[in-house]
């Protein structure tokens, strides 16, 4: 391991000493970001380091296609495969680094503004290339997982297996055989009635381990035929990879469009091309628009001509939709929708929950919960979409990196919980993250924080970030080394995750220098698409959900009578000596509802009273797209503590989209644990307003 203490921070920690003030921390003789003030060194430190990982030495580029392979692994031990194929997130990051290199915001000695042009241009063939051949794309679209390992790009191994294919490969008899075999030897895994499997490439999967259950099959002729079959390439088209790889190229081209650059006739050619490629998806994305469900299908396998899903219960195959909204791919679909004129049902119709978190200052944050608690999910790869411009989205995000920033500096932790790998060996996983802010019920990992998400985290809250890294220095500069920071840290036996990804580290680059908005904006400025970038951003006008346009009515099991009504004042109460599943609905007069989007929602009520957690739904007008069972519901949670005769209440600040636009009924429910109490609770009242 070559670690590289190039401050006498990270130095004075390897020899035990006192750590060094913040002020020793120093950016390298050569690095110069523009965007990225003096004021905060270890921001600029940190970048530095990172940016060491694109240096010549360490051949992160494949010389053929010019493309950032997955990842770097030194250890011989753990294999090469991170250096054998590359994703097209990865790419996308990549070329948006080089583009601001080109554009002069981010110089480093590592790389000049021309050779960082050059590399953008050999990348841009290389995609236009691969988006032509059928073996590697279809529709315009690429697979992803593009394996690099023989000098030329080829799809990925099929992870699924028809026995179809075995059959026409071997004959009915020899295949049912080889089957049989192939099941006991544990190299695949029937499902839907033992026509296909899934393909387990184990330790001993593969040419030289035909013995045991497959030792009737070991001639060569056998041997190929069955290989061929379980090693076919195929092409499988993502719709996250390749979205975020569409929308880092239009913040290429954004970069590209800066005064200092745009003119260049290189620089005017290669934003022809990128163009090109974008144009070139409009069929790929248009086929995967579910027009029925107003969403977007997962991806599509071109080799089977199959949308993405799974087997049911059943055995029928259903397809999965991209259908959350505090998603890494928030960003690069709304980009998708808005550069394709695809409907914005397809952002319109992404659910979401909010949670509460009860900081270590007793504040209470409401953020936006991530479905597996990753930070990576809060807050993507970057903020690209003018997120920070809109007054709603600043404040959840700003919470959101207070969450992170609590938990971590409370259980001292050198970085922020995300979707990474986790330090028990090569284990990659999304399982860890933050437990009171996820919505998966399965069992967090909290000991094996990463760095990458304090790229974005620093778009956000410049200063907090600051001083965060300031705090944990010490433990941060025993991550950095000649080829850049490793993965996150090993909580419990202190030692860093000698992983490294090229998708978490350019996040980290480009996070850092902050340019991906303002890049974004003139892209979409460019094309006339900057209103349609206003209206998923429209700010809501708010509404009085206890006012003359709206109705209230109370309810709960009919072995469970409850009393409600409006008083003598403005509330509506509802009392029960013993509750079972009670609900309040607050239900809008008019046909298009409530206009929530962006808006503070303040509850004000007073409780006499159990405490008890509480949640409110907010439903939105029924459309052809949004009526049906499959959508995630939209949630707030929080919680009611007892009030006696005094009132209090609950603000919760609402994200600008388009779903909050038109909510037709807004659902007060109470946690299961408050069955069986009595319940003596005046909502006061209810009303959403612009922040």
């Amino acid at each position: 391991m070559r670690f590289r203490m190039r401050w006498l921070f990270g130095l004075s920690v390897a020899l035990g000493a006192t750590p060094a003030p913040a002020q020793s921390v120093a950016t390298e003789p050569g690095f110069v970001f523009p965007t990225v003030p003096a004021e905060h060194p270890h921001a600029r430190a940190l970048l530095a380091n990172a940016l060491r990982y694109l240096g010549p030495d360490n051949r992160i580029f494949d010389a053929a296609s010019g493309y950032p392979f997955e990842g770097w692994n030194q250890d011989p031990a753990k294999g090469l495969y991170l250096r054998s194929f590359t994703q097209l997130t990865a790419i996308g990051q990549g070329m948006e680094i080089l583009a601001n290199v080109a554009a002069g915001l981010c110089d480093s000695p590592l790389m000049s503004r021309q050779d960082a042009l050059g590399r953008l241009a050999h990348q841009t063939r290389s995609l236009l290339r691969d988006q032509g051949d059928p073996r590697l794309g279809a529709d315009g679209l690429l697979g992803n997982f593009l394996d690099l390992a023989t000098g030329k790009r080829l799809g990925p191994l099929t992870s699924d297996v028809d026995k179809a294919k075995l059959v026409a490969a071997l004959g009915a008899e020899k295949a049912e055989a080889a089957w049989k075999a192939l099941v006991a030897k544990n190299w695949i895994t029937p499902r839907k009635d033992g026509a296909e499997a899934a393909v387990n490439r184990t330790p001993t999967f593969g040419w030289e381990h035909f013995d045991g259950e497959l030792a009737p099959f070991r001639d060569n002729e056998s041997k190929q035929k069955i290989m061929d079959v379980l090693d076919e390439r195929v092409v499988m088209t993502v719709f996250v990879d390749n979205a975020n790889l569409s929308s880092s190229i239009a913040r290429c081209i954004g970069a590209l469009l800066r005064p200092d650059v745009k003119d260049a006739p290189e620089v005017v050619d290669l934003r022809q091309k990128l163009e090109q490629f974008l144009e070139n998806q409009r069929a790929g994305y248009a086929r995967l628009y579910d027009p029925a469900a107003g969403q977007f299908y997962f991806g599509r396998d071109a080799s089977r001509d199959r949308l993405f899903g799974w087997n049911d219960l059943e055995g029928k195959w259903v397809t999965g939709h991209v259908d959350y909204l505090v998603n890494e791919f928030r960003g690069p679909a709304t980009f998708v929708v808005l550069r394709y004129g695809l409907p914005l049902d397809a952002i319109k119709n992404l659910g979401f929950k909010i949670r509460p978190y009860k900081a270590g200052d007793g504040r209470t944050l409401h953020v936006l919960a991530p479905w597996e608690g990753s930070a990576f999910q809060g807050l993507g790869f970057e903020l690209a979409m003018t997120e920070l411009d809109r007054p709603s989205w600043r404040r959840l995000l700003e919470d959101f990196i207070a969450v992170e920033v609590d938990y971590s500096t409370r259980n001292g932790l050198p970085g922020f919980l995300s979707e990474s790998y986790s330090g028990r060996g090569t284990q990659y996983t999304g399982s860890i993250g933050i437990p009171e802010v996820t919505v998966a019920p399965n069992p967090r990992i909290t000991d094996a924080p990463s760095l990458y998400t304090i790229g974005p985290a620093y778009a956000v809250a410049p200063a907090k970030v600051e001083a965060f890294l300031a705090a944990n220095w010490p433990t941060i500069a025993t991550l950095l080394t000649d080829h850049g920071p490793w993965e996150g840290y090993n909580a419990p036996s202190k030692e860093p995750i000698t992983f490294q990804t090229s998708a978490h580290t350019f996040s980290l680059i480009l996070g850092l220098l902050g340019t991906a908005s303002e890049h974004m904006k003139t892209y979409l400025d460019s094309r006339e698409l900057g209103a349609g970038l206003q209206s998923v951003f429209r700010a809501g006008v708010g509404a009085d959900l206890l006012g003359a346009g709206a109705s209230a009515f109370a309810w709960d099991a009919k072995t469970h009578p409850i009393e409600s009504g409006r008083g003598a004042g403005a509330g509506f109460f509802v009392r029960s000596p013993r509750i079972s599943e009670p609900g309040v609905a607050f239900v809008a007069a008019g046909v298009g509802g409530f206009d929530l989007s962006g808006t503070v929602l303040t509850l004000k009520y007073r409780l006499k009273s159990d405490a008890t957690a509480a949640s409110l739904a907010l439903k939105p007008v029924p459309t052809a797209t949004n009526a049906g069972p499959g959508l995630i519901p939209t949630e707030v949670a929080f919680d009611l503590a007892p009030t006696g005769a005094a009132d209090a209440e609950v603000r919760i600040q609402l994200p600008a989209t388009p779903g909050l636009a038109q909510v037709k009924e807004v659902v007060l429910t109470l946690a299961k644990a408050a069955a069986g109490k009595p319940l003596d609770l005046t909502i006061v009242g209810l009303a959403a307003s612009p922040p």
